[in-house]
């Protein structure tokens, strides 16, 4: 009996012990499983960061205020009432002073002074050092193409938004009346002035009021409305550097215009002019979409989409004209924005006021485009001179610089005799050969 109970208990240690090493196999093997898994996702992770540290770092470019894609400007001005529609913004001009009084200021607050008002001085930047040799690798190459500035008609935009120019500006308090009805509807002005009207009466003071304290824009409009594109190159140059340098002592700063505008629009193909502005860092030609002073108040507010750019003058005509146009385009919901605003630009520099001397301008490498009817240029100036001096055409007064059907004839009689296309236009080769050019 003992031995039977004795060996009923060895057999059950027995399977306890065979239970228990069956229970420690399966811990190892988990064990086991666990450790072959975190080593493998350690090993993925070392990779990873290696992967991270070792690869090259792509590079991304951020564009800013690209020319379709505009700044976002909001203007908070109050809206114009009925009962003080025809307010003027009426500048103090009985003593000399440096202050702007609104007398219709729409809010409680007197107005600063505009020295308080202006921004501080852009710096200018620090000087590139140049190289005093140049490497035996460098590969020297052909100089490049000629680059016209833009010329800008309209902007490729989709926001409903506009640009309203304001041209010469021979009368002031008109100037004041459309300054003011586009500051009470939420909107800026690009203003073009002569350069010989920024002196008149009340001028400095009205376009210091519209640069600093209302955000305006004033941009070049020549000195005195002369078709620079028939102008030896130092007095077409000189048109355009008097009327900034007017502006300049008028602002009391010196301020970094960006668009110029020709009289009449005539010239935009005028090498000259582009290789001078690019010089003095213009960023473009501006025309406009539609002339406002040549349209009729339906079709002005039919011709209203994104991008127009239109133009006025202070006329008074004009002036009745934009008191009813202007809160039309606030009612359609369009805002109205600066030419550096529609296209995409910074703001013009302003920085500390100092006379300068005027930039000769540089040599550039004539690329002689070819010229049709409708042109304007310098260089039809000079092929117009030498076609009458070889009695091909014949011209009442001094040459025009205007390609028209006689000019056409007269180079299209030109290339006959020298045995060239006879298209009538003036393609490189004729303007070489004509005006007597080694190549």
């Amino acid at each position: 009996m003992g031995d039977k109970v004795r060996a009923e208990r060895e057999r059950q240690t027995a399977q306890r012990s065979k239970a228990q090493r069956k229970k420690g196999k399966k811990r190892r093997q988990r064990y086991d499983a666990v450790m072959r898994l975190t080593a493998v996702m350690v090993s993925l992770l070392v990779l990873a960061l290696v992967v991270i540290v070792v690869s090259p770092k792509r590079n991304h470019t951020v564009i800013i205020n690209h020319a379709n894609q505009p700044r976002e400007v909001e203007i908070a001005a109050p809206p114009l009432e009925e009962d003080d529609s025809d307010q003027i913004l009426r500048i103090n001009t009985t003593y000399v002073t440096d202050s702007t009084v609104f007398e219709d200021e729409p809010t409680a607050e007197p107005a600063e002074p505009i020295e308080a008002a202006q921004p501080e001085p852009t710096a200018l930047p620090e000087a590139t050092a140049i190289p005093q040799s140049v490497p035996d690798t460098l590969e020297l190459t052909a100089p490049a193409t000629f680059e016209y500035l833009p010329v800008y008609k309209r902007a490729d935009v989709y926001e409903p938004k506009i640009a309203i120019t304001v041209d010469d500006c021979f009368q002031v308090e008109n100037l004041q009346t459309i300054c003011t009805t586009a500051y009470k509807n939420g909107g800026k002005l690009t203003i073009f002035p002569i350069g010989e009207n920024l002196s008149k009466s009340g001028m400095a003071d009205t376009l210091k009021t519209c640069v600093f304290k209302l955000g305006y824009e004033v941009e070049n409009h020549t000195w005195s409305h002369e078709r620079i594109f028939r102008l030896p190159e130092y007095e077409m140059a000189k048109q355009i550097w008097d009327q900034s340098q007017a502006l300049n002592l008028a602002l009391g700063v010196n301020y970094q215009q960006h668009f110029f505008r020709l009289m009449g629009g005539d010239g935009s193909s005028d090498q000259r002019t582009h290789n001078y502005l690019k010089q003095l860092g213009f960023k473009g030609i501006a025309e406009w979409s539609l002339s406002g002073s040549d349209a009729e108040f339906d079709e002005i507010c039919a011709h209203l989409q994104p991008g127009a750019i239109y133009l006025f003058h202070t006329t008074d005509r004009d002036t009745e004209m934009l008191k009813r146009f202007i809160p039309y385009v606030a009612a359609q919901g369009y805002q109205m924005v600066t030419m550096n605003e529609l296209l995409g630009f910074e703001d013009n520099a302003i920085s500390e006021y100092s006379a300068q001397a005027m930039p000769v301008p540089q040599p550039y490498e004539e690329d002689y485009r070819t010229h049709k009817v409708g042109d304007y240029a310098w260089n039809i100036v000079r092929m117009q001179d030498k076609l009458r001096s070889m009695g091909l055409l014949v011209m009442d007064g001094a040459s025009t610089g205007y390609y028209g059907k006689q000019t056409a004839a007269a180079i299209q009689a030109y290339q006959e005799q020298q045995g060239l296309p006879a298209t009538g236009e003036a393609d490189s080769e004729t303007q070489r050969r004509l005006l007597q050019v080694e190549t």
